[in-house]
């Protein structure tokens, strides 16, 4: 009798202490305010768009602003090293593109380190490289541009948006695995070397399909080659680079998101789960398609092993070709 009272009371002395015991908050769901949205590059181009893209089915799907906010300036690193130093909270993000992982190959003094200080969350997606020739150009196809470009070196102009961009690299690429030899001619962005290249200023351009569409649909360029397994539906008479005989070349352009380092885990995994759903959605998946790319959607440990990869590609070809910055 005296054990049961006393297991009784010791049962109500545990039942009023587990009452009175504080209650552990539960960290809000991620995201509970506006989050921004660094883009590098200026509005308007096709980052941007497919950063807008994003940002708007995010917000829809959360029910939290996702702000654009476009920080362009030394071809991408003033944007992001605003992300690099922001609190790492997962409220301050990054839209970066293929540069992130070529511009530290030509300025080794960068304002915060692509490894250390970034968060890989999401690769969003990607759009083939299409190699260009004006309309006029006496070059009929891929195999026949690159023989003359070795056998004359220096005679075959490309353009670019400048140097350590996407079509400067992946030309210099191009010459490294086919032996040509090309003279790089630098515009002051893409916009400036795709009027350059319609006009016939300069022989060769090989840019995205998503900045090249307007440029096409004028009759004022060809494409001998374009970057993926099969033709583009928007270019069915552009041969696959394997069909134009340059197997082994492949580059392609691609669009993803960052977070400053040291966000915490819970975060950056809740971001790379919306992230991916808001991909799947049809019109986010549409409006991809109309710019020439498609959703990816890896997670943060395959997005993280693709920029290291890219970062010794780059580095590679930077110093075997001797290209210095200007």
């Amino acid at each position: 009798m005296i054990l049961h009272r006393c297991t009784r009371r010791a049962l109500a002395l545990l039942a009023l202490s587990t009452a009175c015991a504080p209650v552990l908050a539960q960290p809000p769901a991620y995201p509970d305010k506006p989050v921004r949205l660094i883009v590098p590059y200026a509005p308007g181009g096709p980052n941007d768009v497919m950063a807008r893209v994003l940002a708007r089915q995010l917000a829809a799907d959360t029910g939290q602003p996702f702000v654009v906010d476009n920080k362009p300036g030394a071809g991408g690193v003033i944007g992001t090293d605003a992300v690099a130093k922001a609190v790492p909270d997962g409220y301050t993000l990054g839209f970066i593109s293929a540069p992130f992982t070529m511009t530290p190959a030509l300025q080794p003094k960068m304002p915060y380190d692509t490894l250390r200080d970034l968060a890989p969350v999401v690769r969003v997606a990607e759009s083939p490289m299409v190699m260009m020739v004006p309309a006029t150009s006496r070059f009929g196809s891929a195999q026949a541009l690159i023989a003359y470009a070795a056998a004359h070196p220096g005679a075959v102009t490309y353009g670019s948006g400048g140097v350590g961009s996407t079509p400067h690299l992946t030309t210099e690429l191009l010459g490294t695995i086919t032996g040509a030899k090309f003279l790089h001619v630098p515009y002051k962005g893409g916009g400036e070397s795709l009027k350059a290249l319609m006009g016939g200023e300069v022989d060769l351009l090989i840019d995205s399909i998503t900045s090249t569409g307007p440029a096409f649909a004028s009759g004022r360029i060809r494409g001998l080659g374009i970057g993926q397994a099969t033709r583009a539906p928007q270019l069915p008479d552009v041969p696959t680079f394997a069909e134009a005989g340059l197997q082994g070349f492949a580059v392609v352009h691609w669009v993803g998101v960052v977070a400053t380092a040291r966000t915490p885990q819970p975060v950056l995994d809740a971001l790379q789960a919306q992230i991916g759903k808001a991909l799947q959605h049809p019109e986010v998946v549409r409006k991809l398609a109309e710019l020439g790319a498609r959703p990816v959607a890896d997670t943060p440990a395959a997005f993280g092993g693709f920029i290291r990869d890219e970062l010794a590609k780059w580095q590679q070809l930077v110093r075997n070709a001797g290209i210095v910055a200007q």
